[in-house]
């Protein structure tokens, strides 16, 4: 093998695949990131750090870990209960952005938003959901696990 490519494959013939005969089609290269658990959508609930699983995600998606998604606080933003939720480590994420949120030990995945005076305001994307609203001490309680960059939902 040179380059990735077998010796076969530059001397024998081979019919057409899928991938040669249609241009939407394409093959998936994929990589395992570890699946930790759930995540809150609505309610935060706890995060187990023990690794649940392992996911296939693809290799353009740059993620570390990933979650799965309960219940339904993010439907406004298609994530919906159940999905995988592909998450990139970083303790701060630029406003507006879907965050997996550690509070007082629960994780939650809201977006975030900043307010001048130290405000944190995590925000569902259900209007049923009201925001949660931090400052002073309370931002004690707040860690910020990632931004989300992709999520993976079945065909319902």
């Amino acid at each position: 093998s040179f380059f990735g490519i077998s010796r076969s494959d530059l001397l024998e013939d081979r019919p057409p695949t899928l991938y040669d005969t249609y241009d939407n089609i394409m093959p998936i290269k994929t990589k395992k990131v570890p699946l930790l658990g759930e995540i809150a959508c609505g309610e935060p609930i706890y995060a187990d750090q023990d690794f649940e699983s392992y996911v296939e995600v693809g290799t353009d998606i740059r993620a570390d870990f990933a979650l799965r998604a309960s219940g339904d606080s993010m439907i406004g933003a298609r994530i919906k209960d159940g999905d995988i939720v592909f998450v990139r480590k970083q303790d701060i994420v630029d406003p507006g952005e879907i965050a997996a949120v550690i509070i007082e030990g629960e994780a939650t995945l809201k977006r975030v938003y900043y307010q001048e005076g130290s405000r944190l305001i995590l925000q569902a994307e259900n209007s049923a959901y009201p925001p949660m609203v931090y400052e002073a001490d309370k931002l004690n309680q707040i860690t910020i696990l990632g931004k989300a960059i992709a999520f993976q939902s079945d065909v319902r």
